[in-house]
């Protein structure tokens, strides 16, 4: 069983994340990207660039921000569910992302709550995993719901991450080279100026800062660049704006609402005189997630170009996994069971296809974020933390693998704890004991046990959050034993639960408190 980009300027940046510290809505999107130099290169001539016809798979390592504390990481129940309309944004693209290896917890409160993209970048730089596309759920991205850094990886905000939303789409589409319909007009207009009034005709073109937003991080220069504002007519198609021919002059920077007809109800003013409306469907824009719901044909062109041209190194791993099926059948415990509140096992049949079950477990049936312990395990079998004595719980189980993630919970099962058992669970074991139980992180445990048989034990290492941490097994002999348990090096300050199991199920745990 285990465990399981472009820039703002800086004073739009603390704008931003004073708007979100009061409260306000958070900017859209912190990514103010230019053209990159392959995006220009490829619309020069996309024909000369590789194409596949087959389905591409991405690899996204995913981290999950909390406070230092180790609390309010977003819910892996609500990843999942991120996940699935992430896909289904992109199946017309015909590119399916997979999660690669586990998912990372970091317990950092400023890194949760960072005030500007550079100590983004920071936390991407100290934490990323090579070959992937890193992205980091946390509570506030610098008041954006996300942003993505071409040299670093995405951070996304919870709030703007639920099923109902496309930022992940959006983000991953800068990822693959994609920008903005209304490049340049970010601010409102050009750099250093006052927002432009649409019932004027646009300027030809357009200023913006993307000094941290290029291919690589530059911090000690500012850069300007020059946009081309996109005619009605279509007749600067291929150069102005984000260059792209089949997505239509869009001037507007700011989250906007469709009207029946999925359009901006702003109405602009181009360069000529002619107005028009944004099209809000394209998810790259900022239109109300409601409305965005596509990325055009050249704009797909493009991202699966770059991730073969540009980014082969992300496509190691090709194999297709089949969509799971079946619901999971819970087994143990029955339904209102008794059960000691420090041997509470459950079990159930799996999912066709599944390599991975979410087990959530709460005190209320509605299974609220904040007061729900969340397990990902990829056996059919948990066995709980301590849980409090004489209280009813609820549970339930969700299969996905790393390809599919649209499944549904099961439908939830209660149980009842009872007295906490003593050593005597164990079979065969006289006296046990943990010491010490205080220990600096790369200390190891050690366990002094007296045993009347040989016995293999299975020594588990619970963070408070319910995650395993670690699962080994020791060997003792007839008599007096001592054991050192090797606990993992990079535990951070707080507390654990050390778990012993033998091999008739008998569980016995020890709370181990760590300070660095």
């Amino acid at each position: 069983m285990t465990r399981l980009a472009v820039c703002i300027s800086l004073v739009l940046f603390f704008f931003s994340a004073a708007q979100a510290q009061d409260g306000q809505a958070p900017n859209p999107c912190g990514t103010q990207m230019g053209r990159n130099t392959w995006l220009k290169r490829y619309q020069q001539a996309p024909e000369t660039f590789p194409k596949s016809n087959t389905t591409l798979y991405v690899p996204l390592t995913i981290h999950l921000l909390g406070a230092d504390s180790g609390q309010g990481y977003f819910s892996v129940a609500r990843l999942l569910d991120a996940f699935c309309t992430l896909n289904s944004d992109y199946e017309d693209a015909d590119i399916r992302y997979y999660i690669e290896g586990d998912i990372l917890y970091l317990a950092n409160s400023f890194w949760n709550s960072h005030p500007d993209v550079l100590d983004g970048a920071a936390m991407m730089f100290e934490n990323n995993v090579a070959n992937t596309i890193n992205c980091y759920f946390l509570a506030d991205p610098a008041g954006n719901c996300g942003y993505n850094l071409p040299y670093a990886g995405i951070a996304l905000r919870k709030d703007c991450s639920d099923a109902a939303d496309h930022t992940w789409a959006h983000e991953l589409g800068h990822a693959l080279s994609i920008p903005h319909p209304f490049i340049g007009w970010e601010n409102g207009g050009s750099y250093g100026n006052p927002p432009h009034n649409y019932n004027n005709p646009a300027p030809p073109f357009v200023t913006y800062d993307y000094t941290y937003f290029k291919d690589t991080l530059i911090i000690d220069t500012l850069i300007i660049d020059t946009a081309y504002v996109e005619l009605v007519d279509g007749s600067n198609c291929t150069f102005a704006a984000d260059g792209f021919c089949d997505t239509s002059p869009d001037y507007l920077a700011n989250r906007w609402d469709c009207n029946a007809n999925s359009e901006s109800t702003t109405q602009q003013t181009d360069p000529l005189g002619v107005q028009f409306r944004s099209d809000g469907t394209l998810i790259m824009s900022y239109s109300d997630d409601a409305c965005a719901n596509r990325f055009s044909p050249e704009q797909i062109a493009a991202m699966r170009a770059n991730l073969l041209d540009e980014k082969p190194h992300l496509l190691y791993n090709q194999t297709a996994e089949a969509p799971v099926s079946g619901t999971p059948v819970l087994l143990q415990p029955a339904n209102a069971e008794n059960v000691p509140s420090n041997q509470v096992e459950l079990q159930w049949q799996g999912a066709q296809n599944a390599t991975h079950y979410l087990v959530q477990v709460s005190r209320l049936t509605t299974f609220p974020g904040g007061i729900t312990l969340e397990y990902v395990v990829t056996d059919t079998l948990i066995t709980l933390p301590e849980l409090d004595v004489n209280k009813t719980y609820y549970w339930r189980v969700r299969p996905f693998n790393r390809q599919y993630h649209c499944t549904e919970f099961t439908a939830y099962r209660s149980f009842h704890t009872e007295e906490v058992t003593s050593v005597g669970s164990l079979s065969a074991v006289e006296s046990l004991k943990v010491a010490p139980n205080i220990l600096t992180a790369g200390q190891p445990a050690v366990l002094h046990a007296e045993v009347s048989q040989q016995k293999t034990l299975q020594v588990m290492l619970v963070s408070a959050e319910g995650r395993l941490l670690l699962h080994t097994t020791i060997e003792m002999v007839p008599g007096n034993n001592r054991a050192e348990v090797a606990l993992p090096a990079t535990l951070s300050s707080g507390l654990y639960l050390l778990q012993i199991k033998d091999e008739a199920g008998g569980v016995y745990q020890e709370k181990l408190s760590v300070v660095n």
